[in-house]
């Protein structure tokens, strides 16, 4: 009996070794870190608009990304004001740079094997340029008459014009992704603020047959008012159907990524996002949920969530708030965030942003590769 009890004692301790070793396997406990994806996302300003200076902080910048394990990079070529930072011959490119940003960048990136992705602010146009200046038709404005620099999704033409510009790089650049941000109504200065322009209006009665003109209860309690809701939402996942036809006419395999709210639920009401029928659907390739908190458990609610709408249909990486306007981090707070999204199936994650991924982040990046 001594014999059975010390030979089942033996294999007990073996499979408690066994057990833990595995989590030790690459030398560290970091190693669960790991994930697909680790991405950032930049603007030309952090490099600033002198192409010699930007092209040597490029170099140093992307060395450092690479020791610390970050693959992707999204890189702003459309801003908020509408202006473009590639040589377009369709959009108003940024006054301050003179030589072809984008081309430069994408050049020192593809040097490194790291994966691009073209960031357009999509309805935002603040700067009224262009196009946009010789269709004031197209941007937003309420029922009150107020207006707002976003052109209407609702509107076929303004969808055209946003898409045409996202064709252009991807046929110039050979680019394999196209990043949506600011897909969505604009959330000032009220949410909900879909455009009640003529046109609009036109469309939505010939959809529904309902006049909004002429509804006066405008409120979630009115049958009506909800039917505007969900038209307008339905807007923008258009917009995205239609990007998606359009790229894959292109003949090559050209995928989608989008910066999303944090809360579907709310996004698809406030906003008119309803990033998580985008994510069932499989319309996109990659949600980046925008959870910026330094709450680690508000931010395993939120990432819960985005798991469960994509369903294994997308890629799912959350944006990690590094320094933003919600909150400002701490490595040891990013790290946690990251073995959450890990811990949750997550793909990987995205820091925001590359002016606030100071050394002691990248640093810490490096120990959880």
């Amino acid at each position: 009996m001594k014999i059975r009890s010390l030979i089942m004692t033996f294999f007990l301790l073996l499979g408690l070794a066994l057990t833990v070793t595995p989590g030790c396997s690459g030398g560290t406990a970091e190693d669960s870190l790991a994930m697909p994806v680790r991405g950032v996302w930049m603007h030309p300003g952090f490099f600033g608009p002198d192409k010699a200076a930007a092209v040597a902080k490029m170099q140093a910048t992307l060395d450092g990304y690479a020791r610390a394990g970050i693959n992707t990079l999204i890189m702003l070529v459309k801003d908020t004001s509408g202006h473009v930072y590639y040589a377009s011959g369709t959009g108003v490119p940024a006054p301050a740079w003179n030589w072809d940003f984008f081309e430069t960048f994408l050049a020192e990136a593809r040097k490194r094997k790291m994966e691009v992705h073209p960031w357009f602010c999509v309805f935002p146009e603040s700067g009224l340029l262009g196009r946009v200046r010789q269709h004031p038709e197209w941007l937003i404005r309420s029922a009150k008459g107020e207006m707002d620099g976003a052109v209407n999704p609702a509107l076929p033409d303004v969808r055209a014009y946003e898409i045409g510009l996202m064709l252009e790089v991807v046929a110039k650049y050979g680019v394999d992704w196209v990043h949506l941000d600011y897909i969505r109504y604009p959330c000032e200065p009220t949410e909900p603020f879909f455009g009640f322009d003529p046109e609009s209006l036109r469309l939505f009665k010939e959809d529904t047959g309902i006049d909004m003109a002429a509804v006066k209860a405008r409120d979630t309690g009115n049958p009506a008012w909800n039917v505007w809701l969900r038209w307008n939402t339905e807007r923008v996942t258009v917009f995205v159907r239609e990007l998606r036809s359009a790229l894959k006419a292109t003949g090559r395999k050209v995928r989608i990524s989008a910066a999303v709210f944090p809360d579907a639920a709310n996004a698809r009401v406030a906003i008119g996002q309803d990033w998580a029928a985008w994510g069932r659907e499989g319309l996109v390739d990659m949600l980046n949920p925008m959870l910026y908190t330094n709450d680690v458990k508000l931010y395993q609610t939120l990432a819960r969530e985005a798991m469960a709408y994509a369903k294994g249909a997308t890629l799912v990486c959350p944006g990690i708030g590094i320094g933003t306007s919600h909150n400002q981090n701490t490595p040891e707070g990013m790290i946690e965030e990251m073995r959450i999204t890990k811990a949750l199936g997550g793909d990987g994650v995205v820091y925001f942003s590359s002016s606030s991924l100071t050394q002691p982040f990248l640093d810490r990046l490096k120990v959880g590769k």
